[in-house]
């Protein structure tokens, strides 16, 4: 199944291995690394026009980074 992560964007939601709040992961250095490495390296796709909350990590080390709240996302992941 996919899941709508953005207007017209799909992602295939066995290849999610998860869903993260910004707010509250990003305090961790750990994290901020790891998304910073991310940066460099031009895997992470930003599908925002307002402020980003959450990011989902992807099988393929790719990283969403979008305006949906993680539980939006929860809830879209929990109907399929």
């Amino acid at each position: 199944m996919y899941i709508d992560i953005f207007t017209d964007v799909l992602v295939d939601s066995e290849k999610i291995v998860g869903i993260f709040d910004l707010d509250n992961t990003t305090t961790n250095k750990f994290t901020n690394d790891f998304l910073n490495t991310l940066q460099k390296e031009n895997k992470i796709t930003y599908l925002v026009s307002d402020i980003p909350k959450s990011f989902i990590l992807m099988e393929d080390g790719s990283v969403y980074i979008v305006e949906l709240s993680s539980q939006i996302l929860k809830k879209r992941f929990e109907i399929i």
